[in-house]
């Protein structure tokens, strides 16, 4: 079973990626997806969430509310840093597991990808993998993608700023695909990559 991860900023073409790769047989793991599960109420992550950042991240089911929560700890590198304290323990303890689970069935799957968004900004994660994936596309391209998918531009660039840039995520990768022109040509170039890694996977 081979393991990399996927890791790109906002707007580069993650989820594009993460299909296409499912799409040729590989399990894919979402640790946006991951974090989520943890927060839910009565967890010792929710907890400790709430003291940090208040009762105004909740909804009024009593429930974090993910954009507030963004749009607090991403106002400033302190707060998102905080953030990645209380969360990034709990979601690597949760993937491992779910990745022992995956190597222990009977027939396990060749390819596993964990989506990494900020891979660089917690490198405990790169132990979980054998390669790592990076997506990248220009900036004002980046911005468009996300605020065409219905995200308000000054938050989006609020995120940027604390985030990684692509050069840094470049520089952790063994495979860098550069999403700036035609989309069939991007899934093209990752679905032979993917067929590649799945066929030399033991």
């Amino acid at each position: 079973m081979h393991v990399i991860a996927l890791t790109g900023g906002i707007g580069a073409g993650k989820s594009t990626a993460a299909e296409v790769f499912r799409s040729r047989g590989a399990v894919v793991l979402s640790l946006d997806d991951v974090a989520k599960r943890l927060l839910e109420p009565g967890s010792a992550v929710f907890d400790d969430v709430v003291s940090a950042f208040g009762e105004g991240i909740l909804d009024a089911r009593g429930r974090v509310d993910t954009k507030a929560l963004a749009r607090d700890a991403f106002s400033c590198p302190d707060r998102s840093a905080r953030l990645n304290e209380i969360v990034h323990p709990a979601v690597l303890r949760s993937v491992s597991e779910m990745l022992e689970g995956l190597e222990r069935r009977p027939d396990p799957p060749r390819l596993v990808v964990i989506e990494i968004p900020l891979l660089v900004e917690s490198p405990e994660f790169q132990r979980l993998v054998g390669g790592i994936v990076t997506i990248s596309a220009p900036e004002e391209q980046r911005v468009a993608r996300a605020v065409a998918s219905g995200r308000d531009e000054d938050d989006v660039r609020a995120r940027m700023a604390c985030q990684a840039t692509d050069a840094r995520r470049e520089a952790i990768a063994d495979v860098v695909f550069v999403n700036d022109g035609s989309i069939e040509k991007f899934r093209e170039a990752l679905g032979r990559y993917a067929d590649e890694v799945i066929a030399d996977a033991p």
